[in-house]
């Protein structure tokens, strides 16, 4: 007598033990039809994948932008990376040509921020701090004394 219990009203006698059948639910979906998954597809379109690149570009946080979208960060990354990266790469390549044209144009802290940043020129007749050391290096032997490394160096230093 599986799958039945026993159900006392405690009444009478004869009410005393009632067969009481426990059966579950039957399922909407046969069987031995396969169910497809319970997740929604998310289709991503042209028109999202421009916002997408828009807000990668002025530099809005990932987790900000899937919740603008409606995603999860995890799917946004995994199907909007080269807009992610697009997006940076070209607002990088935009800045680089307004400094550009603004340096070009005459304007004086743009051209030494370029001279500075992309140039690698630095202000005075200090040489480069990047250069320094491997002079030093160069000049400064294994048998020297302390003293004398230390004497090497001061005069690289100028």
């Amino acid at each position: 007598m599986a799958g039945r219990k026993w159900a006392t009203t405690g009444t009478s006698a004869k009410d005393a033990a009632v067969p009481v059948v426990l059966t579950t639910p039957a399922s909407p979906h046969p069987a031995n039809i396969s169910r497809a998954s319970p997740r929604a597809t998310i289709e991503i379109t042209d028109a999202m994948r421009a916002d997408v690149r828009r807000f990668a570009e002025i530099g809005t946080p990932y987790a900000v932008i899937a919740r603008i979208m409606g995603l999860s960060a995890t799917t946004l990354k995994r199907r909007c990376r080269a807009e992610l990266d697009a997006g940076v790469e070209i607002a990088n390549a935009r800045i680089a040509l307004a400094l550009f044209e603004t340096a070009m144009g005459g304007n004086t802290t743009a051209m030494l921020w370029w001279e500075k940043t992309r140039a690698g020129r630095r202000e005075g007749s200090a040489p480069d701090p990047r250069e320094i050391g491997k002079r030093a290096a160069e000049t400064i032997t294994p048998d020297m004394s302390a003293r004398e490394a230390a004497e090497r160096y001061r005069e690289e230093l100028g």
